[in-house]
């Protein structure tokens, strides 16, 4: 819900010792050895399919944008970014707690289930928290559109989005840039590259501050809402001690502060004597009527399942109010959200106090580290490790609206602290580039661990007083997964090329067995007086192939054909009280064709690109509301899930035309 912002930006460059001052984004920087498969590479080289290629040769849909590019625009996060990248587009869902990439209209139900699109920094996997991603740093961004699963692995189904950071150089230079804009916008980024031991070893580091004031009022406070804090600090080590070997160490340390996040309902229509009167843009459809070409008809859920069922009728005000139908239009810059209750908060049971809770605090650690091996003949072997740690606090007004209670008599208020750690761990070889058959082979692994704890921050008790409700625990999920994948494509003639890629991903997901408290009810899988506790594992297992046919008639000219399939692992609906039916959800599965053309005009001046797609989704994954019992409360709640609900199809085109990106000498 943030407005357009008039933004003003101020850049200076360094110059250190005897240096000649340069901006870090300069292609004339030069980096270490363990930089050469990824960072400063020539104009219109990309690393899209995790080798070096020209950008006219790769058989994909990419949008590039280099470090310049992203300066001139004023692009400083992914959400920024994917206003300049048809296709893409990558929101903000309830202010910064939680992301939802789309590409090519496909998107995830919820913030916890698997995304269709991951984003990645110098070939890293990113879990979340890519909204606070800072690209002043960035090389070169590439949105690579379209199933990337066989090379790129979980989380990239619809696309992935590989970030390409500026690496220690052996000359000194860095940069400087401060920002101001509207509604106290404001930042300020600094990195500085320097040798250590010269040729041998070489440092970056960088720090970024940024806040934003908010752009809405509370009404019921008048407080603004929607302020956001940042603090990042990172440094970087490149370590060259040979040419067959080099190493990259990255550190960062991000910390997030923002206020409540700035959300409003859609208003319902008024419903009176069988007449629907549309309210403040909100335009429903009444039952039996057309929207986008399709009746409307209205269902209430199946009670076991949860889910829409056409045998089960929707309650009558259901059926006459109707169903909206497009976008709804809000205007003005007030909300109502309950902040009174978040204000300051303790913990009646072990007497903690937690202070102000509203809003979101979040602190994420991050350690990668790149060897790379050079072997005679062109071969070389990669190895990435990352590690993450993140604590994340969330206090938020649920019902948006400011109304305390639900009709369920349970508290719209929650407060959420969570932590997630995962690590990874990537073995690559690929062999040499110019041969007419090449090829790589690799294996991936993945841990994830999470736990935390949640309260309604107020409760009823049976006088129906508002007293402090209290902390209580989750249920964890675990996450482990091995992929081996490859590639091998193979140079047919000196015009038509074939590729052939493949993952085999096997992925076990646990809801752990945490215990929430004694049940005071019967509900779903807890019984009255015992122990409540959720709990199941279950193993996704799939195999995610692309094939990809290339013709190139002229230096300049390509075209290309492919078919893929992905997919995204299930997993558990962890709420306490849900039915069984309800407990888990299986994986998502994709196949995608694509045909393009890529060419360049005018003397190689020009880039123009044409794609034509279609995506054939099975195992949809959606959310659905469902009210349940809570057995450790015994009060009515409205839950939120996942659920499979059939299949889906999108299809389209893509059209570009840019200037080249190739050398033109």
């Amino acid at each position: 819900m943030r407005m357009n912002r008039t933004v003003a930006s101020i850049a200076v460059a360094m110059a250190v010792g005897e240096a000649m001052a340069q901006s870090a984004t300069s292609n004339s920087a030069t980096g270490s050895n363990a930089t050469k498969d990824a960072d400063n590479l020539p104009e219109g080289i990309v690393t899209a399919r995790r080798v070096n290629e020209r950008l006219q040769d790769v058989p994909l849909s990419i949008n590039v944008l280099s470090s310049k590019e992203l300066t001139d625009r004023g692009l400083a996060s992914i959400s920024t970014l994917s206003e300049f990248t048809p296709g893409l587009s990558y929101t903000p869902n309830f202010g910064r707690t939680g992301e939802r990439p789309v590409v090519r209209g496909i998107s995830a139900s919820q913030t916890y289930a698997p995304q269709p699109v991951s984003v990645f920094v110098d070939g890293v996997y990113k879990r979340d928290g890519a909204l606070g991603l800072l690209l002043d740093d960035a090389e070169r961004v590439e949105v690579i559109k379209g199933p990337q699963s066989a090379l790129y692995g979980r989380a990239t189904y619809a696309g992935a989005i590989n970030y390409v950071t500026v690496k220690p150089s052996q000359e000194i230079n860095g940069t400087v840039s401060v920002t101001v804009g509207q509604a106290g916008e404001a930042s300020a980024f600094g990195a500085l590259s320097f040798p250590i031991v010269k040729d041998l070893l070489a440092a970056r580091i960088k720090a970024k501050h940024y806040e934003f004031d908010g752009q809405y009022t509370n009404a019921l406070t008048g407080h603004k809402i929607g302020e956001e804090r940042s603090d990042v600090v990172g440094v970087m080590l490149s370590f060259t001690p040979s040419k067959s070997f080099d190493a990259l160490l990255a550190v960062d340390t991000a910390k997030d502060r923002d206020g409540m996040f700035p959300v409003a309902v859609r208003p319902v229509p008024i419903q009176a004597g069988g007449v629907i009167t549309n309210q403040n843009g909100s335009t429903n459809v009444p039952n039996g009527g057309s929207c986008n070409g399709r009746t409307i008809n209205i269902v209430g859920n199946n009670p076991v399942t949860g889910l829409p069922d056409a045998s089960v009728p929707a309650a009558l005000a259901t059926r006459l109010n109707g169903r909206a139908c497009g976008a709804a239009t809000f205007s003005g810059t007030t909300v109502r959200l309950n902040e009174a209750d978040l204000m300051s908060y303790t913990d009646p049971i072990t007497g903690t106090s937690y202070g102000n809770i509203a809003g979101l605090d979040r602190e994420i650690d991050r350690y990668a580290l790149t060897l790379n091996f050079h072997f005679g003949g062109g071969y070389t072997l990669t190895s990435q490790t990352a590690v993450t740690r993140q604590r994340s606090n969330l206090g938020a007004d649920q019902s948006y609206s400011g109304v305390r209670f639900s009709p369920f008599n349970t508290a719209w208020t929650t407060y959420d602290r969570d932590k997630l750690d995962y690590s990874s761990q990537e073995l690559r070889l690929t062999s040499p580039q110019n041969q007419a058959l090449t090829w790589l082979v690799g294996g991936y692994m993945y841990k994830e661990r999470g736990e935390g704890r949640t309260t309604s921050v107020i409760a009823r008790n049976s006088a129906q007083q508002v007293v402090p409700d209290y902390m209580r625990d989750k249920a964890g999920t675990n996450v482990d997964s091995v992929a081996p994948f490859g590639r091998v494509q193979y140079q047919i003639d000196k015009t038509m090329r074939v590729s052939l890629e493949g993952r085999s991903n096997s992925e076990k997901v646990e809801a752990v067995g945490t215990p929430l408290g004694i049940a005071k009810v019967t509900a779903g899988t807890c019984v009255a007086g015992q122990p409540c506790v959720v709990s199941g594992k279950k193993t996704f297992k799939d195999f995610s192939p692309r094939l990809t046919f290339d013709y190139k008639p002229a230096e300049n000219m390509l075209y290309y054909a492919q078919v893929a399939k992905g997919s995204k692992s299930g997993g558990f609906n962890t709420a306490p009280g849900l039915p069984a039916s309800s407990f888990t959800y299986d994986g998502e599965k994709i196949t995608s064709y694509e045909a393009g053309i890529k060419n360049q005009l005018f003397e190689r001046k020009m880039e123009w690109s044409l794609a034509l797609f279609r995506n054939d989704i099975d195992g949809l994954q959606l959310s659905n509301s469902y009210v349940a019992t809570n057995p450790v409360t015994g009060l009515t709640t409205n839950n939120t899930l996942v659920n499979n609900v059939g299949k889906a199809r999108t299809q389209g085109g893509w059209r570009s035309v840019l200037p080249s990106r190739q050398p033109t000498g």
